[in-house]
């Protein structure tokens, strides 16, 4: 689950941006399973049960006791049977601003489409750390965009060299998603440091990784593909 707490630190951590100090305790908390708004379901032999959930509902009707986003993370969600399952779908449907939900699955076909409908899809795959990328026009698209290049302007350039066709534009996404989650996956990974990514700020590598999981999702769907890639350039420009 490692990839996961490190998305969690992140989210945590937004509060305390000038108190570095109160970072790090947080972050030991969560690396030691002591920080006490923080939950974690798993199932409980085959299934994730509804008195679990139950229970989870009301624990987190308390306000959170670091003055601070509470988050639950549900491991294995294609473990919800139907009674469970009913009981996340009433929680999902009010969220509450502090309240956040992690739902983790390896197939998400497997989990209700009522409950991912009402999530947000992010991929977080599992990469080794001496894995290389070596791609020049991928590597100068993240360039471009972590210098906030006005994307559009390049437009041509990209569909010609990594959005030819529909199947071109899944490896890319795909390629793209890795180098981003490999950061929040591998926290203290030795890049180059020549790589467009060294010194990208954790949030906005989050805010990008949301960007291209929805966009994979959209792109399945989509008949234009360039005004799918203009779509998708304006959003990666919106990122802040």
């Amino acid at each position: 689950m490692t990839p996961i707490k490190e998305l969690v630190k992140i989210i945590l951590s937004q509060k305390y941006e000038n108190d570095p100090p109160m970072k790090e305790k947080i972050s030991k908390q969560i690396d030691d399973g002591n920080y006490v708004d923080l939950k974690i379901i798993t199932p409980e032999g085959s299934w994730i049960k509804k008195e679990q959930l139950l229970n989870l509902e009301k624990e987190f009707s308390k306000k959170s006791f670091l003055d601070n986003k509470s988050i639950y993370i549900i491991d294995k969600a294609e473990n919800l049977n139907d009674s469970s399952a009913n009981t996340i779908l009433k929680f999902l449907e009010e969220p509450q601003s502090n309240i956040i939900a992690i739902l983790l699955t390896n197939n998400r076909y497997q989990v209700l489409d009522t409950i991912v409908s009402r999530c947000q899809i992010l991929s977080l795959g599992n990469f080794s750390s001496e894995e290389k990328y070596q791609d020049e026009a991928i590597l100068k698209f993240i360039d471009d965009i972590k210098q906030k290049k006005d994307l559009i302007i390049y437009a041509n350039k990209y569909q010609n060299n990594l959005f030819v066709d529909r199947e071109l534009a899944k490896t890319t996404l795909s390629s793209l998603e890795r180098y981003f989650c490999h950061l929040i996956e591998e926290k203290n990974l030795a890049l180059k440091e020549d790589n467009p990514l060294k010194n990208m700020d954790n949030t906005t590598i989050l805010q990008y990784i949301n960007v291209i999981s929805n966009n994979k999702e959209k792109l399945q769907y989509n008949v234009n593909l360039k005004l799918w890639l203009t779509n998708f350039l304006i959003k990666l420009m919106e990122v802040e």
